[in-house]
Parts: C-alpha cells; structure tokens; sequence
C-alpha cells in the first residue's frame, strides 16, 4: 500500500509539472455536442459500460476490427478512470493481460468555460467526448502522460464519453485528469460522480 501511495504522489507531482512547465496545450478544442436529450434522472446507472475484447492488439483501431468478427464479453461497470496496476488486472477483465476494452458512457461537464484534460495510459487510448477527439496515442506504449488538452464548453449537462484502450502485456495505466472552470493548480482524477451510463448500453454490442 506505500509503494501505491507513493507512485500516486509521484503521479500528482508529475501532473503539476506538467499544468506549470510542460508542453502547452493545444488549440482549444469546442463544438461538443451534448446527449440529445439530456438523460432523465433515473435513467442513469454509475459508472462506465465496457465491453472486453481478449486479444493482442498492437493499435487502438485494431479493437472494432476485431469485435466485427468476434464479439465481447460485457464487464462490469468502471466506476471511473483512476487505473494505475502494474501488472494487476486490466481495469474490470479478470485477466493482467491481452485486454482490449471499449468504454462508453456520460461525463458530466456541469460548468460552462474551459476544462483542461490529461491522460495517463500504457498502452493504448483514444479518447473522443461529445463527438470530438480528445487523446489519441493509439498504439503500444508505457506509461506517459498526453499533452493538455483544453476543451470550451458553452452548454452544461451530460456529454457521450467514447473510449478504445488496450493493454498488451506486462503493465496497465489508464488515468482520466480534468481541471474544470476557475480552477488553478494541479488536475485531479475526474471523479466517479461525473460518468454514468444509460442501463442495457453495451458498448460495441
């Protein structure tokens, strides 16, 4: 537990390093498009809907190719994107290797202005909210942060989250950061309470 707690501060710290001193984010990204219509409340279930594919991939765009002519199996909902495990078990798979996972939901942007996102992944992600791409470093890597991202929104509510990730072997990371509007300082995990999913989704189902 003290090994973990200290990659965690390690993570943080880098994270900051990253906010005051890295590279600069990219031009600001905006024309989300919301869910249309906004989900009612009891439509909502927490979490993440997955569907797990177990196989070697080497690239993200592998991941549909192969649910096209194989199928998933359906995993238990991902309470948020906080997966740093080493060689554990691949986010909610029951298995440490040869993963790859198509993640879909809502993330929930309840400010408007700019959101400043980062990813923290090994191996493979790519990240699209609201129809827009947001991070995509989509083959075999290890453990690295993507650049800032900043994100504009004008209209608050529940936005779609799509997400390919595998992992190959060895070690899993699969991080989500956000700083929301008027914040300053260092980005925080996204927190459970801002995904969700509609119940019955099954992502590439």
């Amino acid at each position: 537990m003290l090994a973990m707690a200290s990659r965690r501060a390690a993570a943080a710290l880098f994270v900051v390093a990253v906010l005051v001193g890295g590279p600069a984010a990219a031009d600001e990204i905006g024309g989300l498009a919301p869910a249309a219509p906004q989900p009612a409340g009891d439509q909502l279930r927490p979490g993440l809907a997955v569907t797990y594919y177990l196989a070697v991939f080497n690239d993200t765009s592998n991941i549909p190719k192969w649910a096209r002519q194989k199928g998933g199996k359906p995993g238990k909902p991902i309470a948020m994107l906080d997966y740093w495990v080493g060689d554990g078990e691949v986010l909610t798979s029951g298995r440490s290797d040869e993963v790859g996972a198509h993640i879909q939901g809502l993330i929930h942007l309840s400010k408007p202005g700019t959101y400043t996102f980062t990813t923290h992944s090994n191996d493979g992600i790519d990240l699209k909210i609201g129809g827009k791409q947001i991070v995509k470093d989509s083959s075999v890597h290890a453990d690295r942060y993507s650049d800032l991202v900043t994100v504009k929104i004008t209209e608050p509510g529940w936005y779609p989250l799509d997400l390919l990730y595998f992992e190959k072997r060895n070690t899993a990371t699969l991080e989500l950061y956000w700083l929301q509007p008027g914040e300053s300082g260092q980005l925080n995990h996204v927190p459970a309470e801002a995904f969700a999913h509609i119940e019955g989704t099954r992502p590439g189902g």
